[in-house]
């Protein structure tokens, strides 16, 4: 048998040690820094239609001149009979929930864990990221993070159901005006947030 020969059987021989992932080892489990940054980049543009949304529902309400929405859609939220304080505290629950959405959860994830975690390996010419587990871990405590923050507009916060104390959290409003878990959820929510980012 020529080497010709020889080298064209062995090319089509089937390899059992050349192994793939399956998806749930790929997607959940991986260390490769490139399929983290996916899922980065995935996390974010969800993040970012539900952000975008949000907008959206602002962008209606501040069209015309006056209150257009807010007392709708606080009935829908609140139950018929909701004040007009209860449509103020959606308002601050919109804008919440926009700020910190599109800062922490859409932002943030596409530039510094997306990106980042495309990018940075192949200019430094690493075959990997140092500590990959960690790195897989970061991204995996964005998702409880965010059902957290989502979670936050549907439970008591106040004069309303949601944490309406602005994207920044600052007093008073994330203090004296938010009776009810809201805002503990949205803290803990950007706790977790911070947690991932670090440990990214």
């Amino acid at each position: 048998m020529t080497t010709v020969a020889a080298t064209h059987d062995h090319a089509h021989d089937h390899h059992d040690a050349d192994h793939h992932p399956g998806f749930f080892a790929r997607w959940f489990m991986s260390t490769n820094h490139k399929d983290i940054g996916t899922l980065y980049l995935i996390f974010a543009i969800l993040a970012g239609i539900i952000g975008g949304g949000i907008s959206g529902l602002m962008r209606a309400e501040l069209a015309q001149p006056g209150i257009q929405y807010l007392t709708t859609w606080a009935a829908m939220v609140e139950g018929e009979g909701a004040s007009i304080d209860q449509a103020y505290h959606l308002w601050n629950v919109l804008i919440t929930a926009h700020g910190l959405i599109m800062v922490f959860f859409m932002v943030m994830p596409a530039l510094i864990g997306g990106f980042g975690n495309w990018f940075i390996p192949i200019m430094i010419g690493a075959p990997d990221m140092a500590f990959p587990r960690m790195n897989n871990v970061s991204f995996w405590l964005l998702v409880p993070a965010f059902i957290l923050l989502l979670g936050s507009a549907f439970v008591p916060g106040g004069t309303g159901l949601g944490a309406g104390t602005g994207w920044t959290v600052y007093a008073p409003l994330s203090t004296y005006g938010s009776q009810g878990p809201a805002v503990d959820m949205a803290i803990f929510s950007l706790h977790l947030a911070g947690a991932s980012s670090i440990m990214g």
